[in-house]
């Protein structure tokens, strides 16, 4: 991303200011440069012109944004860029009566990331521009533009967003945007713009952000070093074979034995939530809203009006891709050099790391403390940007689920999954990692060798049942004598995972769960900045519909949180099914962890 130095008055414009604050003359902009020149802080008050001009626009609009300052806007264009350039200065030249056109002030940019590229006869790029400057007494300054100009990015996005909020109410018909409309009351889905006509699994293989989902090995230092279908792609942890990378962010040799994850790669992607009908929870008792008709979008390149999913922000830093765990999380141990391959309880959190790989039995709380703070180190210990999943990550899938499926119930879409066992009441009952080798990237299910079914959502096995998985970045707060009829309340972070806790950087999403010690969803709650959450705040559904998974919250005070159900949970098992009601220092014989590898993590 661009980043541009404080915007430094000339000696010239100092000299036009001063007649202005005497009251001499008045201040004309006149155009904004760009320059290809790398100039130094210091340099920049002294200097009478730009030199390297690549472009230069006159001003689209001029505003006051207070009594000593205006903002000046325009915008550029290469559809006439013959040659690309490293836009490195921006000047904004005035008019003085005395000198005619004089540059006024200059801003440097500090990055050295703002190129701008020239027109491929495909694609028109541009940058949209405001400086903001101090000018003494802006009522002395010439508001007027030439009516040539052409509007600013900020008038276009201006009427955009109007449009956009037009065509969300009205509905999306273009083919490169892929939606449902949920209708809760009603209990029917609708496909919408590109998904019309669809059904889930190949027929969106050409979208990136489904068809984009591959498995693949990571590296501790979260280099990819090889996909599914490459002789040296491995599900054992460890690199069978040498590897050379030639070039790229992921160059480099990498020994056989070099130790791998098995990780399903994430292309990011852009949401639209559009509620239609929402019901107030309690009339005054701000508990927030039921969404009663929704529709959901998603698209593969930035559109009007969509937001960036959050799985791709991390503390304000985004990703291009993030990368999910293949298989539920497994432990290897760092004394003895070895994977746990048996759910051995013998974890040490302080030096034991969380893995994903095929043919090892998920790692459990059966006897070892296998709290969700104490999986979160086992996430950490594997390198930096590495966590157990967390909201927003849980969140992503679920939204590419129900767009794909045009259905929350992914039992009946997919398959039942590991969730029709007899519970022995004493052991750790999940099935081994690694039957769905042979899916790949596609979603189905495979019955193992024990004659259980597995399921595969796009490359993610197991994202409900087999076993319970923790959820970190989501904190719920239940008040006290918590019973039906009354809401919790539910804060969540992207970064800084804590327990027991709403403060920064976690937020209150204005979301609150309500009280159920188990029973079929029939309502999400909503809230605008955390549309992407699919939290339960009514549970009069059944196994089939609106949702057709369950949700449980229960238990006064802080509350952590599991996701998908485990062997013995059946038809109330699925990716929505959330348990809010385990206390922090918990340790379950039934509920595990799921790793992710977030890049702007490890570079933070």
């Amino acid at each position: 991303m661009a980043e541009f130095s404080k915007l430094i008055i000339t000696k010239n414009g100092q000299k036009l200011l001063a007649k202005m604050i005497a009251g001499t003359n008045n201040v004309e902009f006149t155009k904004i440069s760009t320059s290809s020149t790398t100039y130094t802080i210091t340099q920049l008050e002294g200097l009478t012109a730009l030199s390297n001009v690549q472009q230069t626009s006159q001003p689209a609009r001029i505003t006051r944004t207070n009594d000593v300052a205006i903002k000046v806007e325009t915008s550029f264009s290469n559809a006439e860029l013959k040659t690309g350039y490293y836009m490195r200065a921006l000047g904004l030249y005035a008019k003085d009566p005395d000198d005619g056109e004089i540059l006024y002030a200059v801003t440097i940019e500090t990055s050295g990331n703002c190129y701008m590229p020239a027109y491929n006869g495909l694609v028109v790029s541009g940058a949209y521009i405001q400086l903001v400057t101090t000018i003494g007494n802006a009522d002395n300054v010439s508001l007027s533009v030439d009516p040539a100009a052409v509007a600013t990015i900020g008038d276009i996005q201006t009427l955009q967003n109007q449009i956009s909020d037009l065509q969300a109410f009205v509905g999306y018909t273009d083919s490169h945007i892929y939606g449902v409309e949920v209708d809760f009351k009603n209990k029917r889905f609708t496909r919408l713009a590109g998904a019309y006509g669809k059904t889930g699994g190949h027929a969106f293989d050409g979208v990136h952000c489904f068809g984009g989902r591959r498995r693949c090995n990571v590296t501790d230092s979260g280099k990819v070093v090889a996909y599914y279908g490459d002789a040296a792609f491995t599900t054992t942890g460890a690199l069978t074979q040498s590897v050379t990378i030639e070039s790229g962010p992921n160059a480099g040799t990498y020994a056989a034995g070099t130790k791998v994850q098995v990780m399903v790669e994430q292309p990011r992607f852009y949401y639209k939530v559009v509620p239609l009908d929402m019901e107030i929870i309690t009339e005054g008792e701000n508990h927030g809203h039921h969404l009663r008709k929704a529709r959901y979008y998603v698209c593969d390149e930035p559109e009007t009006g969509f937001k960036l999913h959050p799985a791709f922000i991390e503390n304000g830093h985004t990703n291009d891709y993030i990368y999910l765990s293949a298989f539920e999380g497994t432990l290897y141990d760092a004394s003895a050099a070895t994977y746990i391959l048996d759910d051995a309880q013998v974890a040490d959190f302080a030096a034991d790391s969380l893995c994903s790989i095929a043919n090892a039995k998920p790692l459990s709380g059966l006897t070892q403390n296998a709290t969700r703070a104490n999986v979160r180190k086992l996430a950490q210990k594997r390198g930096s940007g590495w966590e157990q999943q967390y909201a927003a990550t849980m969140a992503c899938t679920q939204m590419l689920m129900l767009v794909e499926y045009a259905t929350f119930n992914m039992q009946s879409a997919i398959g039942a999954g590991a969730v029709n066992k007899t519970d022995d009441s004493k052991t750790n009952m999940a099935e081994n990692t690694g039957a769905t080798i042979n899916l790949g990237n596609d979603s189905g299910v495979v019955t193992n060798a024990n004659s259980i079914q597995i399921v595969s959502y796009r490359g993610e096995e197991n994202p409900w049942g087999n076993i319970w998985k923790w959820v970190d970045g989501m904190n719920e707060n239940n008040p006290s004598d918590f019973k039906e009829g009354m809401y919790g309340t539910l804060y969540v972070a992207d970064h800084g995972f804590a327990d027991d806790t709403g403060n920064a950087p976690y937020q209150n999403t204005g979301i609150h769960p309500c009280f159920s010690s188990w029973a079929y969803i029939s309502a999400f709650g909503y809230s605008e900045e955390f549309d992407y959450l699919f939290i339960p705040t009514e549970h009069n559904g059944n196994s089939a519909v609106p949702v057709g998974d369950c949700c449980a919250c229960q238990y006064d005070g802080w509350k952590v949180a599991g996701l998908g159900a485990s062997w013995n949970d059946g038809l109330s098992a699925g990716p929505f099914y959330l348990y809010l009601g385990n206390a922090s220092g918990g340790r379950y014989r039934c509920i595990g962890g799921r790793l992710v590898y977030v890049p702007s993590k490890k570079t933070a």
